[in-house]
């Protein structure tokens, strides 16, 4: 793998870079704050300004300190309309876990498939990952649309693999796709 860090990826309809501290109120304000992007996720960074800052300050300080984090605030028509990230990146297999959310007015819009499908195509050819996976909520049938439509492959179900905010716990579906399964596709 290689330590590019996070750089901005620019796709035809959006521009994905990285967090400042200007963007607190717009990324509560946009999603943060909706507690129905919470339904199929079992933690909340940006529900409350103090949060939202924080998750903001975590961002920055991780660009600065660590070349392996990627992490990208979503802007499109030049609002913040999302995030997405590449997590438990594992330099020894070479291989790192996809998350993201958009704001309930710009999904279904084909802009999560635009950003997710940037986002794999810098991972593999400029970063040097090998494999990236996604797991979601058994019942999230957008995310798996999306994670399905760019040709991640279904891998199983993780029982009980999620802890929810009200302490029950939740099946995920895990997705992945390896470099050469995604530049096949290209």
């Amino acid at each position: 793998m290689e330590n590019v860090g996070c750089h901005e990826i620019r796709t035809k309809h959006l521009k994905l870079c990285k967090f400042s501290l200007d963007d607190v109120e717009e990324v509560y304000d946009n999603y943060g704050s909706d507690d129905s992007l919470t339904q199929y996720i079992s933690w909340i960074p940006c529900n409350t300004m103090e949060k939202c800052e924080k998750f903001i300050e975590y961002n920055i300080k991780q660009y600065e300190e660590n070349p392996l984090f990627f992490s990208w605030k979503i802007v499109y028509e030049d609002q913040i309309v999302g995030s997405i990230a590449l997590y438990n990146v594992d330099e020894r297999s070479d291989s790192g876990e996809l998350g993201y959310t958009m704001g309930r007015p710009w999904q279904n819009k084909g802009l999560m498939t635009e950003t997710v499908d940037s986002v794999l195509e810098y991972a593999f050819n400029q970063a040097g990952f090998h494999r990236i996976y996604a797991s979601c909520h058994e019942d999230n049938k957008a995310s798996k649309r999306v994670l399905e439509k760019l040709g991640m492959s279904y891998e199983g179900k993780l029982r009980d693999g999620q802890r929810n905010l009200d302490g029950t716990y939740s099946n995920l579906d895990l997705y992945a796709i390896l470099h050469e399964e995604y530049e096949a596709q290209q």
